[in-house]
Parts: C-alpha cells; structure tokens; sequence
C-alpha cells in the first residue's frame, strides 16, 4: 500500500503545464506589457520632460545672473554695441558660462576671435565643443551629439558642442533689416527697462530641436545657432531656414528645414547665409518648454494663436496678454 501511494504521488509531481497552458499564460503576459508599455513610455517622458523644465529654468537663472552683472541680457551675437565685426560673432550662450559652473571653459575664451574659423585652433575647440549636460533635454537625442562628428559634414571645420534651448530672437529672418526684435539680438541684448510689456509676459527661452549632425542650428558656440523666432506656432510642420542644413532633416517630422542657407550635399547660396529662421520645436507631446523674462517656466501648447505667441515674442509691442496662454 505504501509503494504505490508513492509512485501515485510522484506521477501527480511529475505533471506540467500543457502547451495550452503555455500559450494562455504568455498571451496573458503580452496583453499585461502592451497595457504597461505606454504607461512606463509616458512616465518615462514625464521624467524627461522635468529635467529639460529645470535646465530651462537654470539657464534663465543664469541668464538674470549675467544681466545683474551687465546691466542686460547678453547679445543674441557679436560683441555688446558694436555694430559691426566678423571676428565678433559669438552668441549669447558661452557668454553665460560662469553661471553654469563653467568657468574654467569661460576663461578660455577671447570674444574677438573669429568663432567660425575654418583652422580653428585647439584653444577655442575647448569652448566649442564640449556638451554641457545643463544644456542638453534627454527627449532629444539628436542634441546629445556634436554637430560635424568625425568633420565628416565639413573636413575644414571641427565639431561644435549643441544646446537644446533658443533665445528669443524676434520675429523674421536673422538679419533681414524689418525684423521685429526680440530680447536676443545681433550685438545687442535686452534689459529689464526696454522689457515694457512686463517681464511674465515676454518669451526669454524655448527648446529647439537639434535636428541632424550636420545641421548648425543648436550649436552653442556658432551666431546661427541657439535662437528662435515667432513666425510660426511652436511645433509648426512649415520647414526651417537653416545656414547649413542636413539632408537627415527632411526626415525628421518634427525637425524638419529648408535649405535657405545651403546643404552639405548642396552647396551654399551665399546671400542668404545669415537669413535663417528657426521655429520653437520640442519632442514632447503637444507643446513645448519656455521660460519667461522673469524667470518663471511654462509649458505651452501648440495650439496657441500665433497672435498670442507674436506678442509674448516682442518686450515693447504693447500688446495686452491673460494668462490663459
């Protein structure tokens, strides 16, 4: 009786799952991921979006350091009051650099050389080049790499550092003589006092889409790079004026531009080399990230009347805001 109460009990231990079973349990399992799956994505940029608000909110911190020491915001490029200057035309971001711990790369710099010079010394490819963490949204993956990687976009130029975030440069193409400006400029940079319509209603920074590695507009340490301009909506499909444009772009929807300057593959049409027009862009769902001249930071929709966007643009139209953009 014993034996074979214990050969019962080993068949009974013996006994698996059938292949039914099997297959029952892992479609439970892939309906359970597909359920999760867009949740743990949408926490996920939940998270990136966060940290690319605080580095908004830290380089508009660093951007009122710097206008506490001068008086006003940095030029959008080129030396403060100087109306003109090839050799001068660094923009406003490596201007902020000691009010973002960097110093010792601050330190490096001499603001009459000529930044884009095609024998760029080994001094000032440590300013140009390095990726500052603070200045990169982790949405963007593009902006994690540097622009002309390996010089293979342009063997006579080196590679620049990139940024995620534009300064308020206005309304219409870079150097066009009836653009609207901004609080970024071409050798100058607006204060507090020219910021007539108020602080809280005036646009100071926006995310920018870096688009392809050969594309020039998100280069920290280039003139044509970290600005945007109000001519269209946040997030607007209409294609991008760019100095030098990778053809990547045409395939990146939400980064897309125009060749108005020229392409790696195209050549340059040299009368239009500076009128670029760069429009607020962001990897996230539905808007984008900006920060405001009182240093405050918001999320704003795309859907936002390009009204409303223009006049949040301009520090003195006189244009009357709610808070409801």
């Amino acid at each position: 009786m014993f034996d074979g109460g214990s050969k019962k009990m080993k068949e009974k231990s013996l006994h698996g799952f059938t292949l039914v079973e099997l297959l029952v349990v892992i479609a439970i399992i892939g309906v359970l991921v597909a359920l999760l799956l867009p949740a743990v994505q949408a926490a996920r940029e939940a998270a990136r979006r966060m940290q690319c608000s605080n580095n908004t909110k830290q380089i508009a911190l660093a951007l009122h350091g710097y206008h506490g020491d001068h008086g006003a915001f940095p030029p959008g490029y080129g030396l403060p009051n100087k109306i003109s200057g090839f050799n001068t035309e660094w923009p406003w971001v490596p201007r902020i650099f000691p009010y973002v711990e960097q110093q010792a790369i601050f330190d490096l710099i001499d603001f009459e050389d000529h930044i884009g010079s095609t024998a760029s010394t080994p001094l000032q490819q440590q300013v140009t080049q390095p990726q500052i963490a603070n200045f990169l949204c982790p949405s963007d993956p593009g902006a994690l790499v540097r622009f002309n990687v390996g010089s293979v976009c342009w063997s006579s130029l080196k590679e620049y550092g990139r940024i995620s975030y534009a300064g308020n440069f206005g309304q219409g193409q870079m150097e066009a003589l009836d653009r609207v400006e901004g609080i970024f400029g071409e050798y100058r940079g607006a204060s507090f006092k020219h910021i007539q319509d108020g602080s809280s209603n005036t646009l100071l920074l926006s995310e920018l889409i870096a688009g392809g590695g050969c594309t020039f507009r998100a280069t920290h340490s280039y003139d044509e790079g970290p600005v945007f301009m109000q001519d269209y909506t946040p997030n607007d499909p209409t294609p991008d004026l760019v100095r030098w444009c990778d053809p990547e772009d045409a395939n990146q929807g939400p980064s897309p531009c125009a060749p108005g300057g020229g392409t790696f593959g195209g050549g340059i049409l040299g009368n239009q080399l500076d009128m670029v027009v760069h429009t607020s862009r962001s990897l996230h769902p539905g808007g984008v990230t900006v920060a405001l001249a009182d240093g405050s930071v918001r999320f704003v929709g795309d859907s936002i009347s390009l009204l409303v966007w223009q006049a949040l643009g301009t520090p003195a139209g006189e244009e009357t805001l709610s808070d409801s953009f």
